[in-house]
Formats: structure tokens, C-alpha cells, sequence
């Protein structure tokens, strides 16, 4: 008895010894983690990853840390090396490991360099699995990062980096022994018109963003000559590292003039003047953009010529874009036919012709008018497999309901159902939401908004979710949030509640308080999409409110202009959120979200009074002096809420910086100042005396 108590008590301590020996062979200290500190580590993460799972963590020399590229990675090593070391804050690798990051990818068997990764053969038969990867140890010592495509890898890697960031702590770091598996629910998500540039490239990769659009050097267009596009090809290739698809664009065919189309070739020039599409009023300036012949063999060879310039220098993904507006030519052909059918027909004959010299060429359509210009044609006639843009279409696809409004396309949702590739430009990033509307420049933080299109996207099976931006100044701080949430829901539609999305949110900006600033953003969001929602920036920039009052027509409650403010209470509720937001924004060091509280909440009291004096002028004749009083003290309030705003966004604009303001802050301001200026005139010239 004796004998085996000395053996158990004997083997007691040899596995206590080869547990610390264990131990001290990777310098670290292994801890067991809390459901808390689970929750704490994730809340760093963003996107959220569809699985994750952490129940140890080890802490040890930074120094002793290894990253080690698999031979079938070798295209993504100096990324995974460089964004490591940078979380590590380290300008090399150890050469002496007591931990390792091994980075490669999965052969079909789900093994790495041989050795089987748990759960890795799983990411084969994961939608979008070129963008899956997975994080799981495969030892005591080394911990994988891979996928079955660099993108994915790119993915993964930015996770990792989320936590090691978080993990470090002087001269040591605590990792957290993750298991994820991960990927996206669109497969694109991005944004179109932001400054191209390796800065924007890198902050959107970050959060997993993989999409912008690439404008092409082009050549002038010279009669006989072979036409030429020059592609940032550093640029594509910093993009590709970072998993980031960068997609050159052929411009839409009625700007081809700026290239000198019709001065090569004048008989090529859309005729009459239904052939001038005109602009955007969001544009402002500009010739009136001629439509082409688009059934001209010529106009076939010049994009063939361009497709093929793009192909030979690597890019095999390009983006065509039909004309911007409606038009048309008015030669027969373009009568019969359509002239956006034509337009299509071009760009696809143009693309089979390139597709003889570089067979894995791929192109996608990209339509962009506010009416539907025979589309059902073009959707009808298009390869299957040819990747389909939608964009300017949110009035269109706009369906009113309670509490907040639906967005269907039955045609296109009717061919995404069928599975084939739709995407829309149409992601509310900024203010106004409708891109084919003047825009305000005016801050914007509402994820809540964001959440709700995008989950409607993954609804209705759209694979990809982009966003305009439609200026660049600024734009990271002022929509930073918005171009995070589209990160957060396009790749997990199901993950984060708007409440957990803020904490990870605010806790990633480097609040000093982030459960204070996520308590603001929870307040702000739905009453900034209620403000811009509500026909905004139309509302004034196109005088809705104007007319309203000019017609004597009665302001409803719950539709247009008035869209979200369902009650008369509905006005006053809202400024109670915004005062209890700006006693938290106060304490903030940056002194921006006040400043957005209060212009948000100007708009607010500027819509009550333009109410309050429409529903007057609207339900009484104004006979009586009594009312007529009470219209001059409405009419007083006006001109108070109108100054109230014109000063809370000069305050705004200036604490932003010293640089010249846009002219679409100029533009925010003359909105108001118009629309005040002239219902205070029209009523008093009219109705009193």
C-alpha cells in the first residue's frame, strides 16, 4: 500500500515538472479564460467572426515570438510578416521561437504543410470560401493562420493582428489560444469615389472592406490609333496583398467626349438632343455628356482595345459602366433597340473579342440611371455568369412600411434568388442615402442604418454591398462608423446587436470611456436616421418644405418631408435624446460628436418650426389678428431654429480644421438659409397685416 502510494505521489510530481518544464519551454504563463475576458477579447474584433472561441490564454517575451510562412504562401509573406511585426511593435521575427504563427494555405485534405488543422477541411464548403480562413492551434507551441485562398489568408491574418494588438503589454504579450472559423455573407463590400490611394486602401482592409474602384490613366483617343488605359499596377498589388480588390472602370460611355471620342471619330456622337444625358444634380457643373453611337463597330474596337490594355497588365476583373443618365440616341438603331441595350450588346461584344487573347477575362455591368431603361432586356441578354451593378435606385426601391421602410428590385431580387451576381452602389454611407440627389456634407453617424439596408442586401441574396462617397476630406472621422458598420453586417449579417457593434466600436477608437461613447452612438443612431431618412437633403435643397407652406398644403405626419416624425411629440422626444447625448459627448475629449449632437439636433427643432408654421398656414385662413400673432411667433421660432442651425454646423465645420470648407457644407448651409428666408417672406408679403 505504501509502494503505490509512494508511485502516484511520485507521478504527481513528475507531471507537475513536465508541466512547468512545459511551461518555461515557451516562456509563457497559461491561464484559463473567464466567460468576461472571452467577451473582452472579442469585443476588439471587428468584423465579428461568424465563430470564435477562446478558453486559454499564455503570456510571454514578444521576443520569442516566430512568424513563419508556409512555401504555398510565399505571395502573402512579407504582408503577414510586416502586419504582425507592426502588432508586435518588433522589426523582426524571432530566430530562436518559443511560439510560432504559421501562416500557409490548406491543401485539399484541410492540412497544412502536411499537418491536419482542426476544423480546416470545413472551410471548403463555406459560402464565399475563397475569403474564409481559420485560427486554431495545431500545437502546444504554434498557433495557424490559414485558408484556402491568399484573400482568405489576407482575412486572417488582420484578425490575428486585432488580437495580438490587444495582447501586448511592455516587453510581453498575452495571446489568446483562439479557435475561428470565418467568412463573409457578401461577398464584396467597399465603397466607389474615395481618394485612391494606399492610406484608404489599408485603413478599409483593415476591417475587411475588399472592394473600391480604380480610374485608369487614359490615353487620348486619337483616330488609327490603338487605344491605350495605364493601370497603378504598385497600387493593385498593395491592394491584392491586403485581400483588397482593386476594379478598374471603363468610364460611363457618355464622358468618353473628355477623352476626345468625338473629335476622333464625329460619327460616333449620339445624335439630337435627346442624346444629351445631362448630370446628377449632385454634379453641378460639366458639359451635358453625350450619348455614343453604341451600335458602331468602332465603339466596339476602342473598349475591346482597353479591355485588352487592362488584361495585359494584370487586371482581369473590369468594370463597365453604361451611360449615367437617360438618353439616347436617335438613330434608328438606338430607337428600336434601346440605347442601353446597345450600350450592353457593345460592352459584351467588346469583351469577347479581348476574352480570344486572354480567356479568363472577366467583365461586370454596371447600370446607373434613375429609371428603368429597358433593363429587363439587358438582364435578360447578359451571360448568366456576368456580374450585374445596380445603383441610384433607392426611391425606386424604396417600399414604405412600419417602422422602417423595405427595398426590393423584384427583377433583380428575382435573378439574385435564381443565383446569379447582383451588387448595388447604393449602401447609404453619407447623409442624403439616395446618391442620385444633391448631397450635404454634414455628419452622419448612424450604424443603425447601415445594419438594416445591408441585412435586407443578405435577404435578398445580393452578393455585394457598396457605398458612395462622395467626398474625401475628412471623411474617415466624419463616416468613420458607417464604413465600419457596413464592415461589421456585410460580413456577419447575424452577429453584433447595434449595442454590442458600439462597445466594439468605441472600444477600437480608443475611447477613455468606451461604454460612454457607445452609450451616445446608441442614443444618436436611430434619431440621426429618423433626421436623414426623412427626404433629406431635398427637403431643402429642392424646397419641399417651401412648397408645403406656398401651397398651404397640410404637413403629414409620418410621410415625405416629415417622414420619421410619426406625432406632434415625436419632434420634442427626439431633442430629449439628443440633450441626453450631448451631456455624455461633452465629457468626450474630441469635441466633434457634441458638435454633431447639436447639428442633428438644429435639424430637429428646424423641421418643428417649419412644421408648426406650415400646419398653421394649412388649417387656418389667418383672418384674425390673434392668429395672425400667433403665426409671427411661429414664423420668429423659424428664424431662431434657422440661425440655431446655420451656427451649431459652422461650429462643426470649424473645429474640423482650417482647410477651405466643401461647397457641400456651404451648400447644408444655403438650404436652410433659402428655405427659412423664403417661408418667412411668403407668409408675411401674404397673410399678415
Amino acid at each position: 500500500m505504501r509502494s503505490l502510494k509512494f508511485v502516484r505521489l511520485l507521478v504527481s510530481l513528475l507531471t507537475l515538472f513536465v508541466g512547468v518544464v512545459g511551461v518555461e519551454a515557451i516562456g509563457s504563463a497559461t491561464a484559463d479564460v473567464s466567460g468576461a475576458e472571452e467577451m473582452d477579447w472579442i469585443r476588439h474584433l471587428l468584423p465579428l467572426p461568424k465563430e470564435v472561441e477562446i478558453h486559454h490564454q499564455s503570456r510571454f517575451p514578444v521576443t520569442s515570438l516566430a512568424i513563419r510562412v508556409a512555401e504555398n504562401a510565399k505571395s502573402r509573406e512579407s504582408f503577414a510578416k510586416s502586419r504582425i511585426l507592426e502588432a508586435l511593435k518588433q522589426n523582426e521575427s524571432a530566430i530562436s521561437a518559443k511560439f510560432t504563427v504559421l501562416v500557409g494555405l490548406l491543401d485539399q485534405d484541410g492540412k497544412l504543410e502536411g499537418i491536419e488543422v482542426p476544423g480546416g477541411k470545413r472551410l471548403i464548403d463555406l459560402p464565399n470560401s475563397a475569403q474564409a480562413y481559420r485560427i486554431a492551434r495545431i500545437d502546444g507551441t504554434t498557433l495557424a493562420v490559414c485558408a484556402l485562398q491568399p484573400e482568405g489568408l489576407s482575412f486572417g491574418i488582420r484578425t490575428l493582428c486585432q488580437l495580438l494588438k490587444v495582447g501586448m503589454d511592455g516587453e510581453t504579450i498575452n495571446i489568446p489560444m483562439v479557435s475561428i472559423t470565418d467568412w463573409p455573407d457578401l461577398e464584396e463590400r467597399g465603397v466607389w469615389n474615395y481618394p485612391q490611394n494606399s492610406e484608404w486602401i489599408e485603413w478599409m482592409s483593415e476591417m475587411k472592406l475588399n472592394y473600391g474602384n480604380l480610374n485608369p490613366d487614359v490615353k487620348e483617343i486619337v483616330r488609327g490609333e490603338t487605344n491605350r488605359m495605364t493601370l497603378d499596377t504598385e497600387l493593385i498589388g498593395f491592394a491584392e496583398e491586403r485581400g483588397f480588390r482593386l476594379t478598374p472602370q471603363i468610364v460611363h460611355l457618355n464622358f468618353l467626349h473628355g477623352y476626345g471620342l468625338f473629335r476622333a471619330y464625329p460619327e460616333l456622337a449620339g445624335l439630337g438632343d435627346e442624346a444629351l444625358a445631362g448630370r446628377y444634380f449632385a454634379h453641378k457643373q460639366g458639359p451635358q455628356h453625350r450619348v455614343p453611337d453604341a451600335s458602331n463597330p468602332i465603339l466596339i474596337d476602342i473598349l475591346a482595345e482597353w479591355m485588352e490594355d487592362l488584361a495585359n497588365q494584370g487586371s482581369m476583373d473590369i468594370c463597365c459602366w453604361l451611360t449615367e443618365r437617360p438618353a439616347t440616341d436617335t438613330r434608328r438603331a438606338a430607337l428600336e433597340e434601346g440605347q442601353f441595350v446597345l450600350e450592353a450588346r457593345a460592352f459584351v461584344k467588346a469583351w469577347e473579342k479581348a476574352k480570344k487573347n486572354h480567356p479568363d477575362l472577366e467583365i461586370r455591368i454596371f447600370i446607373s440611371t434613375i429609371t428603368d431603361e429597358r433593363y429587363y432586356k439587358i438582364y435578360d441578354e447578359l451571360p448568366s455568369d456576368l456580374k450585374i451593378f445596380r445603383c441610384c435606385v433607392t426611391d425606386m426601391e424604396r417600399v414604405r412600411h412600419l417602422p422602417r421602410d423595405l427595398f426590393r428590385n423584384p427583377l433583380l431580387d428575382h435573378y439574385a434568388d435564381q443565383g446569379r451576381w447582383i451588387g448595388t452602389y447604393d449602401v447609404p454611407l453619407n447623409v442624403n442615402g439616395n446618391v442620385e440627389t444633391p448631397e450635404f456634407k454634414i455628419p452622419h453617424r448612424s450604424p443603425d442604418r447601415i445594419k438594416d439596408y445591408v441585412i435586407q442586401l443578405v435577404e435578398r441574396q445580393y452578393r455585394a454591398g457598396i457605398g458612395m462617397m462622395a467626398w474625401h476630406r475628412h471623411a474617415m472621422k466624419i463616416c468613420g462608423v458607417k464604413f465600419a458598420a457596413l464592415a461589421e453586417w456585410g460580413w456577419n449579417s447575424r452577429g453584433r446587436s447595434i449595442e454590442e457593434f458600439n462597445l466594439a466600436w468605441a472600444t477600437r477608437e480608443g475611447f477613455e470611456a468606451p461604454e460612454e461613447a457607445a452609450k451616445w452612438l446608441t442614443l444618436m443612431g436611430p434619431v440621426e436616421w429618423d433626421v436623414f431618412d426623412s427626404e433629406f437633403p431635398i427637403c431643402y435643397s429642392w424646397g419641399q418644405f417651401i412648397e408645403i407652406v406656398k401651397e398651404r398644403a397640410f404637413p403629414i405626419l409620418g410621410e415625405t418631408v416629415h417622414r420619421y416624425y410619426r406625432s406632434p411629440e415625436s419632434f420634442d422626444e427626439k431633442i430629449a435624446v439628443c440633450d441626453r447625448a450631448l451631456e455624455l459627448a461633452e465629457a468626450f475629449e474630441d469635441a466633434n460628436y457634441a458638435n454633431e449632437t447639436r447639428v442633428v439636433r438644429s435639424y430637429i427643432r428646424l423641421a418643428k418650426a417649419i412644421h408648426r408654421v406650415a400646419e398653421l398656414r394649412a388649417t387656418d385662413p389667418l383672418t384674425s389678428l390673434e392668429i395672425q400673432d400667433e403665426m409671427k411667433k411661429r414664423l420668429a421660432r423659424l428664424e431662431e431654429a434657422g440661425r440655431e442651425n446655420v451656427t451649431a454646423i459652422e461650429k462643426w465645420r470649424n473645429e474640423l480644421g482650417p482647410e477651405e470648407w466643401h461647397y457641400r457644407v456651404k451648400d447644408a448651409i444655403a438650404g436652410t438659409e433659402t428655405t427659412v428666408d423664403e417661408i418667412v417672406r411668403w407668409v408675411k408679403n401674404r397673410d399678415l397685416y
